[in-house]
């Protein structure tokens, strides 16, 4: 454990100095084209996008796509009038273009627009009465993101970057719903409406502050 330890601290000594020591900026100018992998908090950690861009001097412009599916129970769409909770699979798609631009080595602010859309088969259920339904949700929405970060680029290529901060809004958004089916005492406009809700919430969810949101990439 102690030589796990000290070989750890001292491979991250070992990396910070190489970060600090690298000219980003002149290693940015030089190549041609960068790609990589994000994550954190916030909603890369949701999709953990994959990224190209075109590196350079002040400006770095490029494409991020990153996707997901995961499993809902209904616990954060459950109507607290109704008690309809709506619960299925979500799959997600998000696709966007950023740029950044460079105050010097490495300090840096990016903007980006994106587009997320999710499409999920929907069971409602009422707890009270047994009465289920089910249907198709379709939400897409249109975010902007500003935020201040900084990114390095090593002369053998390797790039690392960490974005402290990110705010988001949305530009646009839309929920729209379906019951294609039901059974038992269930009332089909309140399983519409709390399966709309949840997709609101999904959109609403896309656009929270981003915060320690890391990359790792190669820049050639």
């Amino acid at each position: 454990m102690k030589v796990f330890l000290r070989s750890t601290i001292l491979a991250l000594f070992f990396l910070a100095n190489a970060i600090y020591a690298a000219d980003s900026k002149s290693n940015r100018k030089d190549n041609v084209v960068s790609f990589g992998v994000k994550g954190g908090v916030g909603w890369p950690a949701i999709t953990s996008p994959i990224f190209i861009a075109i590196p350079g001097e002040k400006w770095s412009v490029g494409l991020d796509y990153g996707s997901k599916t995961f499993t809902t129970d209904g616990e954060m769409s459950e109507s607290s009038s109704t008690g309809i909770k709506s619960s299925g699979t979500l799959n997600i798609t998000d696709t966007g273009l950023f740029a950044r631009y460079f105050y010097g080595n490495s300090f840096n602010s990016i903007l980006a627009i994106n587009s997320m859309n999710s499409e999920m088969t929907v069971t409602a259920t009422n707890a009270t009465t047994g009465g289920s339904a089910k249907g198709s949700l379709s939400t897409s929405a249109i975010r902007f993101t500003a935020g201040i970060g900084n990114h390095w680029t090593m002369d053998w290529g390797f790039e690392i970057g960490i974005d402290w901060l990110t705010a988001s809004t949305l530009l646009s958004s839309s929920s729209s719903a379906t019951v294609t089916e039901s059974s038992g005492t269930i009332d089909v406009a309140d399983s519409e409406k709390t399966i709309k809700e949840l997709g609101e919430g999904i959109n609403t969810f896309s656009a929270i502050p981003g915060v320690f949101i890391f990359s790792i990439g190669f820049s050639f």
